[in-house]
């Protein structure tokens, strides 16, 4: 390798350090301008750039909008029959239903007044039907207590 060989590989070396810092800056740049476009975005739609601190609101869509749809339908089991000696029910609810909702459901569907409400998850489970292997489906029921002298019939006949 000749001198002039090491003197211009030098100056490439030199360039090329200098293209790799302008380029880190242009980048640098583009991100900053992106991050203001995208705090700008948040100012118009009335949000503001830091975290407020309040909680989260569940989308009208995951809820449902009537309370027929929140309790699906009464759970009848052996020890959900017992449980209606004591004043409680038992009603297999919506995926998305929580105890302040399923009270006042149970409350304006059936004209009661609700003491306390308790909820559970059923988990899903793994299950054979002729030898295919197949999933049961989970899913939430709640435990109403009644106020003493107040009743549903969960056994009622349909028209």
């Amino acid at each position: 390798m000749s001198i002039l060989d090491k003197i211009r590989k030098k100056k490439d070396d030199k360039e090329d350090v200098k293209e790799d810092q302008r380029d880190k800056k242009e980048v640098k740049e583009e991100k900053k301008v992106e991050k203001e476009a995208k705090e700008a975005d948040k100012k118009k739609k009335g949000k503001s750039s830091g975290k407020s601190g309040k909680a989260k609101k569940v989308s009208r869509e995951k809820m449902p909008v009537h309370y027929f749809e929140l309790i699906k339908k009464p759970h009848i089991s052996e020890k959900a029959l017992r449980f209606n000696n004591e004043d409680k029910y038992v009603f297999v609810i919506s995926s998305t239903a929580n105890k302040s909702e399923v009270k006042k459901a149970v409350a304006s569907l059936y004209g009661v007044v609700v003491k306390s409400v308790n909820i559970t998850k059923v988990p899903s489970k793994p299950k054979k039907f002729k030898g295919v292997p197949g999933m049961k489906s989970g899913y939430k029921k709640a435990i109403v207590t009644l106020a003493k002298g107040n009743k549903i019939d969960v056994m009622k006949e349909k028209k």
